[in-house]
């Protein structure tokens, strides 16, 4: 059965600025979605060129910040993620699909999460991971893997 190695996925924090109105945005290290945090309310960042207040600036499309120097320098500093991180899901399909000490390996369900679960766990990139981790989630509702009894 494949194990997942959580430690070698690491988590970054979300990046923050001011906009030269005094606005603050936030732009998520994983998606690299764009929001603007006005009076206690989050609203995505219209897509185009928006001036910080720093004199830089941040480019959005398609609501994506186009990462510039600041967000990479704050994402390359990761934290280490712990036990039960993003890839949890994978886990759990795992348990659902194999059981908890493995009864049903020979099963096809169990077969095809075993599968899922060592491409997540071989997953070279933080954005790889986070899809791997959406397919075990969105398997785990799947009548294709049913519980093992």
């Amino acid at each position: 059965m494949a194990m997942l190695t959580w430690a070698s996925l690491p988590m970054a924090a979300d990046w923050r600025g001011q906009l030269s109105d005094g606005t603050q945005i936030e732009v998520d290290s994983q998606t690299h979605r764009a929001w603007q945090l006005d009076h206690g309310q989050r609203r995505p960042l219209w897509d185009g060129v928006h001036r910080l207040a720093d004199g830089s600036v941040v480019i959005v499309r398609e609501g994506r910040a186009v990462p510039q120097a600041g967000m990479l320098d704050a994402w390359s500093r990761a934290e280490t993620p712990k036990t039960g991180s993003r890839l949890a899901d994978c886990e759990r399909l795992l348990d659902h699909a194999c059981g908890k000490d493995g009864r049903c390996v020979r099963a096809e369900p169990c077969r095809a999460a075993r599968q899922l679960g060592a491409m997540a766990d071989e997953a070279e990139t933080a954005e790889a991971a986070d899809e791997l981790a959406a397919q075990c989630r969105e398997a785990l509702g799947s009548d294709f893997f049913t519980p093992c009894d």
